[in-house]
């Protein structure tokens, strides 16, 4: 383990596990419930602040860096889903963790389809946000060579403006540089090898196996994963609940979160309750 760091006023800690040095965080209440949050494609664990202090009031707040994200180190070549998914199991064997609730965005969300999929005896519930089952293996596959061509600093001002909605970055311009400086963070490495995985990704046939609860989030504004692809994973997954976020594009949890809040919360302490009842 690695020593100690700070960001946004959050402790974090490395810890060596499947073969990198994953960034965490832990807060919140010991010995509750854990909730797993996974950011999305050249974001890190910092874009869920406006979760954290809601989410600490009942549960153990595990967030953490994606591969080649943030502070978490990279490596290089094409990943996989199956590969973003062990990190997350290795994660939670080496913190000691048996069974945790998860909250995934985008890519995060990606990895939590797989992992409720292949792996849900290590899950209380799923959350997905703005994320997609499967991608358009050409434009992904263009994004991971332009990545590798130009590097991650071009593809900034694209990236934010598909986060969230022009109305919100004229109203909150520090928030947009937080923003911008997290896709400047991400490893070329990491940015260029997650692409891979999304690129390669093929979910839609398995989200009839995902078996415990879940809830689904879209932004009513996002154009990377817009409404009717939200509503089909929606659909696909056995009794998962959904909610549509209205002024909000593909960051909904940064750019509204006095509405997402209510909703993950009221969903996480509802499956919590049925979870003991069991």
């Amino acid at each position: 383990m690695t020593g100690r760091a700070e960001t946004d006023g959050v402790k974090t800690e490395g810890i060596r596990t499947n073969g990198i040095e994953i960034r965490y965080a832990l807060s919140g209440t010991p010995g509750a419930p854990t909730v797993i949050l996974s950011h999305g494609l050249a974001a890190d664990l910092s874009m869920w602040e406006p979760q954290l202090e809601m989410l600490s009031q009942s549960f153990s707040v595990l967030c953490y860096d994606i591969r080649g994200h943030g502070g978490s180190s990279s490596t290089p070549g094409d990943y996989s889903l199956a590969l973003l998914a062990q990190d997350v199991l290795a994660l939670m064997d080496a913190l000691g963790i048996a069974k945790a609730h998860y909250i995934g965005l985008s890519l995060g969300g990606m990895i939590g389809q797989y992992l409720g999929a292949w792996h849900g005896d290590r899950f209380e519930s799923l959350t997905l946000c703005a994320t997609t089952s499967d991608a358009p293996k050409a434009s992904w596959h263009a994004r991971v060579l332009e990545a590798r061509e130009v590097g991650i600093a071009p593809l900034v001002n694209a990236t934010v403006d598909r986060w969230i909605t022009p109305a919100f970055q004229r109203e909150q311009p520090e928030l947009v540089e937080k923003m911008r400086a997290m896709v400047l963070g991400t490893s070329l490495d990491g940015y260029a090898g997650s692409a891979a995985a999304i690129r390669d990704m093929e979910l839609s046939g398995v989200l009839n196996r995902i078996a415990v609860p879940t809830l689904v989030i879209a932004g009513e504004e996002d154009k990377s994963t817009p409404l009717p692809v939200l509503e089909r994973i929606a659909r696909s997954i056995p009794g998962a609940q959904w909610q549509a976020i209205p002024e909000a594009a593909h960051m909904p949890t940064m750019e509204r979160p006095a509405l997402c809040n209510p909703v993950i919360e009221r969903f996480l302490l509802a499956s919590s309750r049925n979870h003991s009842l069991r």
